[in-house]
């Protein structure tokens, strides 16, 4: 210690280390700079996404609340016969009695149809390509080039974590007063201002940008993921979902609306989304929402045979192991939904940092290469 009671900066960390994390910090933000902006302005808009979308397409999304509702095998028969030449892929259930079915088609990430509730008109269809939001949403989540656009995103939220981390040891104060590193000189001289703006944003967002980072590398490197949680909390692992089942010839399938039936008997909640069977040996997974659960679609999952409407398996997420239920939560702590509107402010807050960082990092790294700093 010194007579002031600091710490020396040469005890914390000797000059030949923290040069090293000074590089390692430096080159990865300069490496994936861009990629952290994308991904961090793409994640700001979905915030809100929903609300994007009603003010942008009210006439596909919003309808006036009236009557009954008609039957769910009478949306999919409607959106047969308008599209012949599309397979139902799932439906999302109107959450509210203003709101329209969205029936995707042909798989996740293609031909959306709305369908209006009362009436079973379609007021038309959408590519998720094809749309602002849409477009937003493929870009952060695949970079707009699939699975190989997900894999480097997960990469790069690995390498926004050890940002993160390198950046927090470079931070720390030489003088160990800690409360400077919180500060902005606002009246100093441009250089300052820059160092100061990268020094204070970056601890400022650096819980936000972990959470982020990590919740997002889960969703890109599940099995592993999960696996890792499951170890940390000692858990079972999460039950494997049926896949396939014999398929009895000559029977048909029974009708949408009494396999719904069949899951709220099982499990009495609101159902958000319906995965139709794809083959002719697949389950229909009815999809719920219970009123203490974060997720906002739910992670309760009621299987049923699609031609005798037995229950197969039920998966309920109070019930599930603590690390099943501890992964279930990365999703609403990704997109800021855990906490209402102000988590989702910050969320919007942390995915603008990204691009605050990478401009006052690129004006330090170019003064010092010219020798200005």
């Amino acid at each position: 210690m010194t007579a002031h009671g600091t710490i020396p900066s040469s005890r914390i960390m000797p000059g030949s280390a923290r040069r090293f994390v000074f590089k390692l910090h430096l080159y990865t933000g300069l490496l994936i700079g861009l990629l952290l902006v994308l991904s961090g302005l793409s994640g700001s808009v979905l915030v809100f996404r929903d609300e994007i979308e009603a003010i942008a397409y009210p006439e596909l999304l919003l309808t006036e609340a009236r009557g009954e509702r008609i039957a769910v095998d009478e949306v999919l028969q409607r959106v047969r016969r308008a599209y012949p030449d599309d397979l139902p892929f799932a439906i999302r259930m109107p959450r509210t009695p203003q709101q329209t079915y969205m029936v995707k088609l042909n798989g996740a990430h293609d031909l959306f149809v709305y369908v209006d509730p009362y009436t079973g008109r379609i007021p038309g269809a959408q590519r998720q390509m094809d749309s602002p939001t849409g477009w937003i949403s493929l870009l952060h989540t695949q970079l707009l080039s699939g699975e190989a656009g997900e894999t480097a995103l997960g990469i790069g939220a690995l390498l926004l974590i050890g940002l993160c981390v390198t950046g927090l040891v470079l931070w720390w104060p030489r003088n160990g007063k800690i409360s400077q590193g919180f500060k902005v000189q606002w009246s100093a001289r441009w250089k300052r201002l820059n160092f100061d703006l990268h020094r204070a944003s970056g601890v400022y967002a650096a819980l936000l940008l972990l959470l982020a980072a990590s919740t997002g590398a889960a969703f890109v490197f599940n099995k592993t993921a999960t696996g890792l949680v499951d170890t940390v909390t000692a858990s079972a692992p999460r039950a494997a979902p049926p896949r396939t089942l014999p398929s009895p010839e000559g029977m048909p399938a029974r009708a949408l609306d009494s396999l719904l039936h069949q899951a709220d008997r099982v499990l009495p909640a609101p159902t958000t989304w319906i995965s139709l069977p794809q083959t002719p040996q697949a389950p229909l997974v009815v999809r719920k929402k219970l009123p203490q659960e974060l997720h906002p679609n739910g992670r309760n999952f009621v299987f049923l045979n699609q031609y005798s409407g037995n229950v197969i398996q039920v998966e309920h997420a109070l019930a599930a192991p603590l690390g099943t239920r501890v992964f279930n939560t990365f999703y609403p702590l990704h997109t800021g939904a855990m906490g209402g509107t102000p988590t989702r402010i910050l969320q919007v807050v942390a995915g603008l940092a990204p691009t605050l960082l990478l401009v006052t990092g690129f004006v330090m790294w170019k003064s010092r290469k010219k020798g200005k700093y």
